[in-house]
């Protein structure tokens, strides 16, 4: 039995441009003297991370229950501009067909640091059930360990009850790449945010420009090697 680990935000869907344009707006409003934040600044400090974390670096002169409070904000916001913009990363379909071809011989997994009100929003888009689809799914504020921290990979890898070994991850941040290869699972980094030699800086196995862009063959044969 092998296993496909995916990340959700960025990854499954092409979600960055809008956490973009929601943190850049929440920014503005905060710091209204300040230079609006770049797509650079945004991959260095925002992209995959946790929202506890992102808000302690950048508004660490307000108190946490402010912060947090900022973050539920952002993903209000978030949701308002997804509804209209937010699809599914190109050749998501194309995927999805393979795991149907090959549901006996794969266990799927999903790990993510974005918000349980993200994950059900966005698993909605993608019209997939979380209980049916997925054997496992784990979410960094349930689990108490977010990425790049490896423990999530390698719990989610437990919980399929599959070898690490047997198992690729699919990843977009730098956050979670860095957790896939600290956990020593091959990564396959979606371009999807990060450029390219970004993720082969932190040890991504493979990079795609999206799913259209991935030999499926390729992948079966590197989940078989050990």
């Amino acid at each position: 039995m092998y296993a496909i680990l995916f990340d959700l935000d960025g990854t499954l869907v092409d979600s960055d441009p809008i956490h973009f344009e929601a943190w850049q707006k929440i920014l503005a409003e905060l710091k209204p003297n300040e230079p609006l934040i770049d797509r650079e600044f945004f991959d260095k400090h925002i992209s995959g991370r946790l929202n506890a974390d992102i808000t302690r670096e950048l508004l660490s002169h307000l108190p946490e229950v402010e912060r947090e409070k900022i973050a539920v904000q952002k993903e209000l916001l978030f949701r308002e501009l997804a509804k209209e913009k937010l699809q599914p990363t190109k050749g998501f379909d194309k995927i999805l067909d393979y795991i149907k071809e090959n549901r006996s011989k794969l266990k799927i997994g999903l790990a993510t640091n974005a918000p349980r009100l993200i994950v059900e929003f966005e698993l909605g888009i993608l019209k997939l059930d979380e209980k049916t689809f997925f054997d496992a799914v784990l979410l960094s504020e349930e689990f108490g360990i977010g990425k790049p921290n490896p423990d999530i990979y390698l719990e989610l890898a437990r919980r399929l009850n599959v070898d690490k070994k047997s198992c690729i991850v699919f990843e977009d941040s730098i956050s979670g790449v860095r957790a896939a290869v600290a956990a020593e699972i091959k990564c396959i980094g979606m371009l999807t945010s990060a450029k390219k030699e970004t993720l082969e800086h932190y040890g991504t196995w493979r990079t795609a420009k999206n799913f259209q862009d991935i030999n499926l063959d390729e992948i079966w044969d590197a989940i078989q090697s050990k």
